[in-house]
């Protein structure tokens, strides 16, 4: 009996010795399993969340239109929005034209001469066609006499009656614009004989008008370079020459008291001239 009992408990020792501990396993899901195989299978899904982050537009209408003239320069904005669906700004440039204005001052010339003026004047030239001595001598000064020295006063009025003479004695006559261009004409010529002994003895002389306490210069004068001989020659004066002197602005002495003044070696001719006397 005794040796029974001691052969059961060397079997149950035996046994506890044999048996191999238990290990228990946590699934992730919480399960228990005795092997880590035995655990249902997870899957492991990962969401990617997009954040969309939608910030306001920076073009206004008026940062736009600046932006459009910019763009454009000079040439014209035909059209200028901002796009809200894309947020641009959108332009379009026409073509430029460059306008070019002209700025005409015209200046009314004077005309010196009335209508009846003028027809008397050209009738008069017409009528002494062959005798220009007449024209001249009524505009000489102080007289036209040969063998004193004078000075011709060529005024608008004797300047048409000596081109009128000059187209009669071919056969023509002068048109508008040819009496226009006489008769505002704003320049006035002297021409003055003088005598002397030398062939160049004109050369040097000069000619200037006073008037009101001004003295006036030719802007032109032009010397005899040819001085025909008198009636006296070879006795004194044995020549004589015809000089030109052109003055600036006809209105400046017209229908005024002037003084002519020759000036030579020898001294000055002062010749009195009241110009309201000459039309």
């Amino acid at each position: 009996m005794k040796e029974g009992v001691i052969l059961l408990l060397i079997v149950l020792l035996c046994s506890c010795i044999q048996q191999e501990p238990k290990i228990e396993y946590q699934c992730r899901d919480g399960s228990i399993v005795m092997d880590p195989s035995e655990c249902p299978s997870t899957t492991t899904t990962t969401t990617t969340t997009s954040t969309t982050t939608t910030l306001p537009c920076q073009w206004t209408d008026k940062t736009c239109r600046i932006y459009c003239s910019q763009e454009c320069g000079p040439r014209p904005l035909e059209f200028c929005r901002v796009n809200e669906t894309t947020c641009r700004c959108e332009f379009r440039c026409g073509t430029t034209t460059t306008t070019t204005t002209t700025t005409t001052t015209t200046t009314t010339l004077r005309k010196w001469l009335t209508e009846q003026e003028i027809d008397e004047a050209i009738d008069w030239g017409e009528q002494n066609k062959f005798n220009l001595s007449n024209l001249l001598s009524k505009y000489a000064y102080p007289n036209y006499s040969a063998g004193y020295e004078h000075v011709i006063v060529y005024t608008p009025y004797l300047n048409l009656a000596l081109e009128a003479a000059s187209r009669a004695r071919e056969y023509r006559t002068l048109n508008r614009s040819e009496i226009s261009e006489i008769i505002t004409d704003r320049e006035i010529m002297f021409r003055v004989k003088l005598y002397g002994d030398s062939k160049g003895f004109a050369d040097d002389i000069r000619a200037v008008i006073k008037v009101g306490g001004k003295v006036i210069h030719p802007i032109r004068s032009r010397f005899d370079d040819s001085p025909e001989t008198t009636a006296y020659w070879p006795d004194s004066p044995a020549y004589f020459a015809v000089n030109t002197y052109v003055f600036e602005d006809y209105e400046e002495i017209k229908d005024r008291v002037i003084k002519f003044v020759v000036i030579k070696y020898t001294g000055e001719d002062v010749y009195r001239i009241d110009m309201s006397n000459y039309k």
